[in-house]
């Protein structure tokens, strides 16, 4: 069907539908099996005998009678008092005792119009005359099966079972068709709030062609809006910051020029130091859109140990502390190896530890462990540089977002993308990256599943 609204309709409408013409067939056939099966045994040679056990022998002729019946047959047939008791003390099916209290007792039905002894084969039910005039009803079932004699057990309760596991039936398959497809929106929405843009609800949902499928077109085709504007915003952004680069490149030569014709100046060496700045923040925004297209790379099994030991002693050098009293400390308390991409991770670690070391205080060390939890390997970088404000630990890793200082309420240095590029490196490599204040300044976590 091509309209969801017509679906739920036709389902509710086929419920009760269904139930009542199951109900009325049950019934239906069931009193014809009941009518016919009565009239076969009114006319049998067991009834007649019946008739002269009771003739004879009174109540106890027609109790031995019927306990002498083969065990099939006497699980079918019921006789009855005038209280409605069956004379073998069995349990009286519901059916056979709502009947019998509408219609049972001597005054069942009238005579019958020929003289026929003590027996009345007239309708709703076989009735025979003792010697006393004591009137006993005969009630017989049809052959049932398994099912037959669980209904006729349960009555009305039965048919309401069948009717409710029917309806229950029908209900699941329409709850399932409409919560199934909601439940994969919610998926896709997850995965691209998560950044997989290309995700694809149709594909999914399949060939319908009623609301659920024109939303699903719908909702891919926003997706594809929103994939391409984010392909032109980074290639945009990826091209503006090389063609800025050209100009810098001859701003640089130009300023070397002027220095040798005019020597040392302080001018000079503050365009110098702007110059630079320019250009580390270029490089920056080059490697977040690398990083942010996906993997460059392929995954290769990676010494973490061996990574961040390399990546310290690279930003000591840098910083010009390398031997000194103060500067980075690295301790590893464990060993592991994790799959990733070897220069993603290294970046990520590299600008975490940049971090760290430029908003450190000055004489600070900076303090970098390596741990194992369970299946995770765990590094932290911690700086005495007095961390951030409470409300902005989850904002610092989003580009260009610049915090201010926990204590002094001043906003902090740098560009806002070292640590966006280092979020996006540990993402690629299947980690999280976290931060929390501590008593002496900033403690960022990252967490990398081990590979053993």
């Amino acid at each position: 069907m091509r309209s969801l609204l017509l679906r739920i309709f036709v389902s509710f409408w086929s419920i009760i539908v269904v139930t009542i013409i199951a109900a009325a067939m049950l019934g239906y056939f069931y009193a014809e099996r009941v009518r016919e099966t009565l009239q076969s045994f009114e006319v049998s040679d067991a009834m007649l005998g019946a008739s002269a056990s009771l003739r004879e022998s009174g109540r106890e002729g027609l109790t031995d009678w019927l306990r002498s019946l083969p065990d099939v047959t006497a699980s079918l047939v019921y006789v009855l008092d005038e209280r409605g008791q069956d004379l073998l003390g069995r349990k009286i099916p519901p059916p056979v005792a709502l009947a019998v209290r509408r219609f049972g007792g001597p005054q069942l039905r009238p005579p019958p119009n020929r003289d026929a002894g003590n027996l009345r084969p007239a309708r709703p039910f076989t009735q025979l005359v003792g010697p006393d005039n004591d009137v006993y009803t005969l009630f017989v079932l049809p052959p049932q099966g398994a099912v037959g004699r669980w209904l006729s057990e349960r009555g009305g309760l039965g048919l309401a079972i069948i009717a409710l596991l029917v309806s229950a039936a029908i209900s699941y398959l329409l709850a399932r068709a409409i919560s199934r497809p909601i439940r994969q929106f919610r998926e896709s929405a997850v995965a691209i709030a998560g950044g997989n843009l290309d995700t694809r609800v149709a594909d999914r949902v399949g060939s319908r062609r009623d609301e659920i499928g024109l939303l699903a077109q719908d909702f891919d085709r926003m997706t594809g809006e929103l994939q391409h504007a984010w392909l032109r915003q980074t290639e945009l952004t990826r091209n503006v910051s090389h063609e800025l680069r050209s100009p810098l490149a001859r701003l640089r030569v130009a300023l070397e020029l002027a220095r040798r014709k005019t020597g040392d100046l302080t001018e000079l060496d503050k365009i110098d130091t702007e110059t630079e700045r320019l250009d580390e923040l270029i490089g920056q925004i080059l490697e977040y859109s690398r990083l942010d297209a996906g993997p460059p790379e392929d995954r290769a099994r990676i010494d973490l140990q061996e990574l961040i030991g390399s990546v310290a002693e690279d930003v000591r050098y840098e910083y010009g502390q390398a031997g000194g009293d103060t500067g980075i400390e690295f301790e590893a308390d464990a060993n592991g190896m994790v799959n990733g991409y070897p220069n993603a991770l290294r970046s990520g670690v590299e600008n975490v530890l940049r971090n760290a070391m430029q908003h450190n205080r000055e004489g600070g060390k900076v303090d970098v462990r390596l741990g194992a939890e369970g299946s995770q390997l765990v590094v932290t970088i911690e700086d005495q540089g007095g961390g951030v404000a409470e409300h902005e630990l989850d904002s610092i890793f989003e580009p260009f977002y610049r915090a201010k200082a926990r204590q002094a309420g001043e906003t902090v240095r740098g560009s806002g993308l070292g640590l966006a590029i280092a979020s996006r490196a540990i993402s690629l490599n299947d980690g999280a990256l976290t931060a929390r204040n501590t008593e002496h300044g900033l403690c960022v976590e990252i967490r990398l599943p081990s590979a053993g």
